[in-house]
């Protein structure tokens, strides 16, 4: 694991901040712990000369005081810039998902939930405490050994051999415990999933009888037993660092006493010695007591720095009228990250002005993968998807997507009546426009007034999609739309209502491609795109 992900420094004001604001508290941290260190050891060899040591006790008392000061400075704006932090990469994973320039597939809604959620807790450990010590140990150590240096060359050697050595091991330690928590992660990202998914899918679980706490505590059990690993392992490199931490300072206290004793070395530096050979260890140790409280925090950054980055579409021609496109997917191929077949796999296929296409295949062959590419969601990895001879990859996104009209298998709803949701924020339409569109939806027997609660769970899968499919038709008649995109636009609906619907898409003098498995929609279609795990059948 890497101390700090240099995009997270690209990213974030917060961290760049507190980067320098670190660097020079540390520094002051460094010159302060020397200057009480020296001083000290003053008041000490001065006493026992029988001097009066007065004003030194006042230059120690004022060094700690300075050194509280700096420390609680230092505490106070690393968890200023921890919040900070979690803010601005909140915020901007917000954004990009909402970005219409945002290629490829949406992710997974609960790992989104985890990272924002318990990922991003763990930023008060990883940016508050752990990159702060990280400037402490890089800067307070090689600063303490040339202090020693000056007053006695042998300690500040064995200071410098025995150093490294516990920085080693302290890296074999978080190798193996880095190891722990991404099992512990991915543990906790599946319990997320699986949790959203027994929610998605109650109704229908409690109709059927079947109870899923077994399913949960084994889950949640694997997720316990990961933590409870991973604490384990960060107590036993707690000794390993306090054992070599300490027979470090050992070997240096018995050098400089036996040289103290045959009057090699004064008492003076050998006080000096003696009190900062600890302090040359303790960032050290205290880096190693806060790695593991980090490691939940570097990994929650580098899978929001996953999720951020990303291409996205840069187009910026304006999008061609699509009543007389012609559409052209030419060679295309789409592969996902971690997956050997690909996605989509188009020889060539043309859609034409006006056309009815059924889109069909078995599941996994791409068909959903080809209305992300249509709707400028997804970029081909080889291949064109040519609008009138013109890239769409060159399209402004925005100006492409007003004019598609998009119903999903599951269409989301909001709050409100049902005309507000055939509406969705269209206030030029008539009231008489809206029912003539549920009416062409067959869905004329669905009230305008009907108020949707903000769960949805009173509207049945049937009448979500007549509402969706009014929504479209609505835009189409508006002259917004011009090209419909539908995917199993006729499922749960009886036959009367299915035919009402094809109708009506047929009826539409726009270009339209379903998704389709039923017999009635392939055969109310121009023709049939079918496709195959491989290729295209047109």
């Amino acid at each position: 694991m890497r101390p700090l992900d240099p995009r997270l420094v690209r990213r974030s004001r917060g961290v760049r901040r507190l980067l320098a604001v670190s660097v020079a508290l540390g520094l002051a941290t460094a010159g302060l712990v020397i200057a009480v260190a020296y001083v000290v050891a003053q008041v000490v060899a001065q006493r026992f000369d029988g001097e009066p040591v007065a004003a030194l006790v006042t230059a120690v008392a004022v060094g700690l005081a300075a050194r509280a000061a700096v420390t609680w400075c230092h505490t106070a704006v690393s968890a200023r810039a921890a919040a900070s932090v979690k803010a601005e990469l909140r915020g901007e994973v917000v954004d990009d998902l909402l970005d219409p320039r945002r290629l490829g597939p949406r992710p997974n809604s609960s790992r989104v939930v985890a990272l924002l959620g318990p990922g991003l807790d763990a930023f008060d450990g990883y940016v508050g405490r752990f990159l702060p010590q990280v400037v402490l140990t890089a800067l307070v150590p090689p600063l303490v050994l040339l202090a020693v240096a000056r007053a006695d060359l042998l300690s500040a050697i064995v200071l410098a051999v025995t150093l490294p050595l516990i920085i080693v091991f302290m890296v074999l330690v978080g190798m193996l415990t880095k190891d722990r928590i991404d099992r512990r992660w991915q543990a906790l990202e599946r319990l997320g999933r699986h949790f959203a998914d027994v929610l998605d899918g109650l109704t229908v679980l409690k109709v059927f009888g079947r109870r899923q706490e077994k399913g949960l505590r084994e889950v949640g059990e694997r997720h316990r037993r990961e933590t409870v690993r991973a604490l384990r392992l960060a107590f036993l490199s707690s000794l390993v660092l306090e054992l070599f931490s300490t027979l470090a300072v050992a070997l240096v206290a018995v050098s400089v006493g036996l040289r103290v004793v045959e009057g090699d070395l004064e008492l003076g530096p050998a006080l000096f010695v003696l009190l900062l050979a600890p302090e040359a260890f303790a960032p050290v140790k205290r880096l190693g007591a806060m790695f593991h409280d980090s490691t939940e925090g570097a990994e929650a950054t580098a899978e929001l720095l996953g999720l951020l980055d990303h291409d996205r579409h840069e187009g910026a021609a304006p999008a061609p009228d699509l009543r007389a496109a012609e559409i052209v997917l030419d060679g295309v191929v789409v592969r996902r990250a971690g997956r050997s077949a690909p996605s989509l796999e188009l020889a060539h296929t043309r859609v034409r002005p006006g056309e009815f296409v059924a889109v069909t295949g078995p599941s996994g062959c791409g068909k959903s993968t080809l209305l992300s590419l249509l709707m400028a969601f997804d970029r081909p990895t080889t291949g064109y998807v040519l609008v009138d001879d013109v890239d769409l990859s060159s399209i402004d996104p925005v100006a492409w997507r007003r004019q598609i009209a998009w119903v999903p298998q599951v269409p989301g709803l909001v709050p409100g009546t049902i005309e507000d949701n055939v509406r969705l924020g269209d206030d030029e339409s008539g009231r008489d426009d809206v029912s003539a569109a549920l009416r062409d939806a067959g869905a004329a027997d669905l009230p305008l007034d009907r108020v949707i609660d903000e769960s949805g769970d009173d509207v049945s899968a049937g009448e979500r999609r007549r509402i969706a499919v009014a929504r479209a038709v609505l835009r189409v008649r508006r002259g917004d739309a011009r090209l419909v995109l539908l995917d199993e636009p006729t499922a749960g609906l009886d036959a009367s209502r299915e035919a009402a619907v094809l109708a009506t898409l047929r009826s539409l003098d726009v270009t339209v491609l379903v998704v389709a498995h039923r017999p009635e929609t392939i055969a109310a279609a121009d023709r049939e795109l079918r496709l195959t795990s491989r290729m295209v059948l047109a």
